[in-house]
């Protein structure tokens, strides 16, 4: 992927101001925000550069609008198992940031494109 379809596929979501009716929609956006950014963060080299910064920072602020969004009190088996795999994108995400470690964003996107697609079904 070459700089400028990484910079243009970043700039396509920054600028996606979508409206939020309901907290399913809400959750809805922010799983594909994710999973977007995820692409587009697999395909980029983990040089530090300022688009990569803000692509893994979209990526970490949206695992965490998802871990905090969800309710141990009423489902708490589903909440504890939703909160392992944000985790596990989430290490995913951070060992990409170390560029001398390996990040396995392909799992990463499949996790997230699964519970995308559950949540969707949900509707």
């Amino acid at each position: 992927m070459n700089k400028f379809i990484g910079k243009q596929a970043y700039q396509n979501t920054a600028t996606a101001t979508p409206r939020i009716e309901d907290a399913h929609a809400a959750i809805t956006i922010c799983l594909e925000t994710l999973l977007n950014n995820l692409r587009v963060l697999k395909e980029m080299p983990s040089n530090g550069s300022e688009l990569f910064g803000k692509v893994s920072g979209k990526c970490l602020t949206a695992i965490y609008i998802l871990q905090s969004s969800l309710d141990f009190e009423n489902g708490k088996k589903i909440a504890e198992n939703l909160f392992q795999l944000y985790e596990y994108v989430k290490v995913q995400v951070l060992a990409k940031a170390k560029k001398n470690e390996v990040a396995d964003l392909e799992s990463a996107v499949s996790v997230i494109s699964e519970i995308s697609e559950c949540w969707k079904a949900i509707r």
